[in-house]
């Protein structure tokens, strides 16, 4: 099914790799679990739908069911802003609270994609297409506790809450 404007959001723990190193696999499940539940409070709260959960993932997208087009955009942002939050009252390890609090980076980009059930062993829905890979990237390139989002959904935003405090990157 195709979809021409959506907002995908993409997180991501910071330092997950060097925490997995020290941690048991049952702590890191455990703190992924805290983590994750919050994160799905969240996304009813602002109505995102979660795609899924990729190790430390957690991808979701707004305006791809019901009618959101008005606001899908500052639905992610305001969830964007509410997830850096509560990322960083998790900690992440509850047995050893030195270890400190999760902090994660976001990324979000607005655009069209194709929603797809794919294969036939352990079927997967998913969202395809380049907005997938913009958002990703959004991502990847944001820092620590920070939001970063593609100029497309500055501009939208713009459009849907003139009053979200947007700063730009870079020079």
């Amino acid at each position: 099914e195709t979809h021409d404007n959506v907002t995908v959001f993409f997180s991501d723990i910071v330092r997950f790799t060097d925490i997995s190193r020290v941690m048991s696999p049952s702590k890191v499940c455990d703190m992924l679990d805290r983590l994750y539940l919050a994160f799905d409070a969240l996304s009813k709260k602002h109505e995102v739908f979660k795609v899924e959960t990729i190790g430390d993932a957690w991808v979701g997208v707004t305006n791809l069911e019901g009618n959101q087009s008005d606001t899908h955009v500052k639905r992610i942002a305001d969830f964007a802003v509410d997830v850096v939050a509560a990322a960083g009252t998790i900690l992440i390890d509850v047995d050893d609270p030195s270890a400190g609090f999760v902090h994660i980076r976001v990324g979000f980009h607005s655009g069209p994609v194709v929603s797809n059930v794919i294969g036939s062993l352990n079927p997967r829905y998913g969202l395809f297409g380049d907005t997938m890979n913009t958002a990703s990237r959004m991502e990847h390139l944001s820092q620590s506790d920070r939001i970063q989002c593609s100029e497309v959904s500055a501009m939208l935003l713009k459009e849907q809450a003139s009053g979200f405090p947007l700063r730009k990157r870079g020079k």
